[in-house]
C-alpha cells in the first residue's frame, strides 16, 4: 500500500496547519519512508506504511542555519495513526511508541546529512547508530489519531549526537519523551 506524505494531507487538519505554516520551519523528505531496493528502512517505508499503522506521514525542518555545525536543529513529523500499532485497545504498544522517538531522531540526522552533503561537500553516507534510548511513557498514545513527534539536537561532540524527542497529541500535550545518544559509525555498516 502507498502512503502519502504531501503537505495537504495534514494541511486541513487545524492544529497540523497552524505548525506546517510556521515560517521558521520548511517541508523536507521523510527519507526512511522510502522503499529501497537494499531493503533499508523497509520497517518504516513497507510494514508501517498500512492504513492499520502508519496512514500518512509528513516532516517539516526548522530553517538551517548554516553558521552552526549542525544546521537544522529540529524536525518535526506528522504520523497519522492507525489501529495495528496498538498493545491495548485504542492505545500504541509501549514499544511503538519508543520506535516513534527513535525514528524522527534519526530523521532528524538525516536531514542533516543530506544539508550538509548538499551545501558543504560533506561525505555521501555518514551512519548514526542509535547507542542508548530513555524513553519516559507520560500518557498513553491513542490510536487511531495524528502525532507529532519533534526530535532537537542537545549537542553534537565529535561522533556523538544528544538528541532529545516528544510525542505530542492535537492539543500539544506532550504524552511521551525521549533521549537518545546516537554515534557516528567509523565505517558504514551497510557495506
Amino acid at each position: 500500500m502507498s502512503f502519502r506524505a504531501d503537505r495537504g494531507d495534514f494541511s486541513v487538519v487545524p492544529w497540523c496547519a497552524e505548525l506546517i505554516n510556521d515560517p521558521e520551519y520548511i517541508p523536507s523528505i521523510t527519507y526512511s519512508r522510502i522503499p529501497k531496493k537494499s531493503t533499508e528502512d523497509s520497517f518504516f517505508a513497507e510494514t508501517l506504511a498500512t492504513e492499520q499503522t502508519i496512514r500518512e506521514c509528513l516532516t517539516i525542518h526548522s530553517r538551517p542555519n548554516p553558521d552552526l555545525e549542525v544546521p537544522i536543529q529540529e524536525v518535526r513529523t506528522f504520523l497519522n495513526l492507525g489501529s495495528g500499532v496498538n498493545g491495548y485497545p485504542n492505545v500504541c504498544h509501549g514499544g511503538f511508541v519508543a520506535t516513534m522517538l527513535d525514528e524522527v531522531m534519526g530523521v532528524l540526522l538525516s536531514v542533516n546529512q543530506v544539508w550538509v552533503k548538499d551545501h558543504r561537500g560533506g561525505r555521501e553516507h555518514i551512519m548514526q547508530l542509535t547507542a542508548s534510548l530513555n524513553i519516559k511513557f507520560r500518557r498513553p498514545v491513542r490510536t487511531p489519531q495524528i502525532v507529532l513527534t519533534t526530535a532537537k539536537i542537545s549537542k553534537q561532540e565529535r561522533r556523538k549526537w544528544y538528541i532529545t524527542g516528544t510525542i505530542e497529541d492535537s492539543n500539544r500535550q506532550i504524552l511521551s519523551t525521549g533521549e537518545a545518544l546516537f554515534v557516528e559509525a567509523r565505517t558504514d555498516p551497510r557495506l
